[in-house]
């Protein structure tokens, strides 16, 4: 037999393309370079100075650490009394480390939502049968991960984009790798992370909605979703306790409302609105208004967010999920098909977590996760129709396509951002005074519908900081606590000032005729002196001004 014969009957094997490489795990190696990158980005990116972390989320973890709820009254609004975990968790951040060390911390924890989605992503697919490779898995990780909302929080000490990496790891426990239903230790631990989330911020509720309906179907037979359902509730209860319960019991005990001062017409506590507050600016109008929604705020972000914004990944979701679940109704054929039991799942965990967002909230950052998983309800749907779609080359190269074409047709919403100081070691944030010395025992109050509850830190501990004028659709929350800042402010022996933010909208303006019509309050505009802090910009910056109550006209 001669050499040639030889070779024609052994072949070499062909070296595999990066195409065709199968979606395995990834090694923890090339995920921690993936964190540590991206947080070095997040350190690079200029600050989030957006409204709610000038408002409420650096003053709320100082406040809680420093104990000044009851001395002072509601700087940052209603939002003063929002639970203070997390913000507590940055506020020690921010005190322990300078300020671009924090910005890689929370980097870090937003980058995980990468390695979450790709695992649910490769689990999921892997269940109905489909091959795809690593490259595809990939792009819909990555379209996913590159949702219009995530740009918002890229070096923010805000916490959505963490509590959608909550979510994305409860699914994934949701779906153990060797196909089987899951134990009740992964529904007990993905019930407790999202009650976790839970107590931190009431809004997670929804995603709370997206896993029980998931886990509903997911789980076979009436005995074993019995049981799962009240594993789940009981682990999400301690969750909820663990990170919400004590502050609650604190304003139950200060304020007879443990939500206070939502759903005070539950509660009725004494300093709560006389009637349940909501904030009613993005709701739907009607059921009408609330079928089509999802359609008409693709083409109006305004609709459900302070900007406007264009991402099609939700709806791109929406779509396939109804697809998925019509299809699942209406053919047995297609019941029948290898993993449509976990894509109905997915898809009805979509479907209900959107009905309940955009009935109770309809804000665009409380249901971040809908826009990054929605790429992932649309690969499902091929897998479930034609899964050879999925497998060989071509895939690849149209799925890295279809990533890079979602980022290029996605416009995010204007967002302020303050630079970092060429100080490599300088704080997150950073304020200083004209005149400390001036402010000892005197009233500070917060003027005006912009915020300024972040200057509360650098203020003498003897100062009493309050807020006055409020936005128009925020102030019932607080009309029958009102009367407690109003008693203040009218102290005569009390020195009064308030802080006005500056900005190319005449908002100074604006705020000194509001103080004069609604509190009777002249404010010495001559005598303002302006406060240099880390998250001044050009044509935004606050003001410090002697103020003086009129008394009675």
């Amino acid at each position: 037999m001669s050499v040639q014969t030889i070779s024609r009957q052994a072949p070499v094997a062909r070296r595999q393309s990066v195409t065709d490489l199968p979606a395995n795990e990834i090694s923890w190696l090339w995920w921690a370079a993936w964190l540590a990158c991206f947080g070095a980005f997040s350190m690079m990116v200029p600050r989030d100075a957006s409204f709610d972390v000038a408002h409420y989320h650096l003053h709320n973890g100082w406040a809680a650490l420093n104990g000044r709820d009851g001395y002072d009254l509601a700087p940052a609004e209603m939002h003063s009394f929002a639970s203070p975990g997390w913000q507590v968790f940055v506020w020690l951040l921010i005190e322990w480390l300078p300020g671009r060390a924090v910005a890689f911390l929370l980097g870090v924890l937003q980058g995980l939502g990468l390695p979450a989605l790709y695992a649910l992503s490769r689990r999921v697919l892997q269940r109905t049968g489909a091959e795809p490779s690593l490259l595809v898995v990939l792009s819909i990780t990555s379209a996913g991960f590159l949702a219009e909302a995530q740009f918002g929080l890229f070096g923010s000490v805000r916490n959505d984009s963490v509590f959608t990496v909550a979510l994305l790891a409860s699914l994934v426990l949701l779906f153990p790798r060797d196909g089987a239903a899951p134990g009740w230790k992964s529904l007990g631990i993905a019930s407790g992370l999202l009650g976790l989330c839970i107590g931190l911020k009431l809004t997670n509720a929804v995603y709370a909605l997206f896993f029980a309906t998931s886990a509903l179907i997911v789980l076979q037979g009436w005995r074993q979703r019995i049981s799962g359902a009240l594993i789940c509730a009981g682990f999400a209860l301690i969750g909820i306790v663990v990170t919400g319960g004590a502050w609650a019991l604190y304003l139950y005990n200060v304020y007879g409302n443990p939500i206070f001062p939502l759903l005070n017409g539950v509660f009725d506590a004494p300093l709560g609105p006389e009637e349940a507050f909501r904030d009613e600016r993005y709701l739907p109008h009607g059921f009408g208004d609330a079928l089509i929604r999802p359609f008409a705020f693709l083409f109006d972000g305004e609709l459900i967010n302070e900007h406007d914004f264009f991402d099609p990944r939700l709806q791109i979701g929406y779509l396939a999920s109804l697809a998925i679940l019509i299809a699942a109704l209406a053919s047995r054929q297609f019941r029948q098909k290898k993993g449509v039991r976990e894509a109905c799942a997915l898809a009805a965990g979509f479907v209900v977590m959107l009905v309940g967002w955009t009935a109770v909230f309809s804000i665009a950052r409380y249901i971040i996760a809908a826009w990054m998983i929605g790429p992932l309800m649309a690969v499902l749907l091929i897998a479930l129709w034609r899964p050879a779609l999925l497998s060989g080359s071509r895939a690849s190269f149209v799925g890295l396509a279809a990533a890079v074409g979602l980022s290029v047709i996605t416009q995010p919403s204007l967002l302020r951002r303050a630079p970092w100081p060429a100080d490599w070691s300088a704080p997150y944030v950073t304020a200083d005074l004209p005149e400390e010395d001036a402010y000892d025992d005197a009233v500070i109050a917060f003027a005006g519908g912009y915020p300024g509850a972040f200057l509360s830190p650098f203020f003498p501990e003897t100062a009493r900081l309050t807020h006055l004028v409020p936005q128009d659709w925020s102030a019932p929350a607080l009309k029958g606590y009102r009367r407690q800042i109003r008693d203040l402010i009218r102290d005569p022996s009390a020195k009064l000032y308030v802080v006005i933010t500056q900005t190319a909208e005449g908002s100074f303006e604006e705020t000194i005729r509001r103080l004069e019509q609604i509190e009777n309050m002249a404010v010495e505009a001559r005598q303002c002196e302006r406060i240099s802090s880390s998250f001044d910009t050009p044509g935004v910056y606050w003001e410090i001004c002697p103020a003086v109550w009129q008394g009675r006209t």
